[in-house]
C-alpha cells in the first residue's frame, strides 16, 4: 500500500488545513501516512492551543475562514485529524528538538500524538514513501 509523508512546519490554519485535508483523505483510501510537527508547526500540538489566523498574505480571507469553521460549514482541522485516526493508518509525530527549543514537554501535547521523533529519525522514516510533502 502507499505512503504519505508530511512535514508540518507553520501553524497557519492555510498551511495546517491542507496538510490535514491530504493526511486525512489518504488515510480513508487505505494509505499509511505520517504527520511530522516541527518548528511552528508543534505549536497546534500544544493543549489549549488553537490556531485562529491565515498566513499574512491571505488575512483578508481570515473572517471568512473563521466564519466557515464556527459554522461548521468546514469541521476544525483536530477534529478531522482525530477521525482520520480512526484508520488507524495516520500517525502524528511531535518534533523532538522543536519540543526542547519551544520548552514543550510530551505531557503538553494533546492526546492523538503518537510518537516523538526528531528529524533524523522522521527523514529514516519518510524515505520509503510514496509521496513526501514540505508545508
Amino acid at each position: 500500500m502507499s505512503k504519505l509523508s508530511i512535514i508540518v512546519s507553520s501553524e497557519r490554519l492555510d498551511k495546517l488545513y491542507p496538510a490535514v485535508i491530504l493526511a486525512s483523505s489518504a488515510a480513508t483510501m487505505g494509505w499509511d501516512v505520517e504527520l511530522f510537527f516541527t518548528f511552528f508547526g508543534l505549536l497546534v500540538l500544544k493543549k489549549g492551543y488553537q490556531p485562529s489566523s491565515l498566513s499574512t498574505d491571505y488575512s483578508s480571507y481570515n473572517e471568512i475562514f473563521s466564519e466557515a469553521i464556527s459554522k461548521g460549514l468546514m469541521p476544525r482541522w483536530d477534529e478531522m485529524l482525530i477521525k482520520a485516526k480512526e484508520t488507524r493508518k495516520l500517525k502524528v509525530f511531535a518534533c523532538t528538538t522543536t519540543m526542547g527549543l519551544l520548552q514543550i514537554g510530551k505531557n503538553d501535547l494533546k492526546e492523538f500524538v503518537d510518537d516523538f521523533a526528531g528529524s533524523a529519525t522522521f527523514l529514516d522514516r519518510s524515505k520509503e514513501s510514496d509521496v513526501n510533502l514540505f508545508l
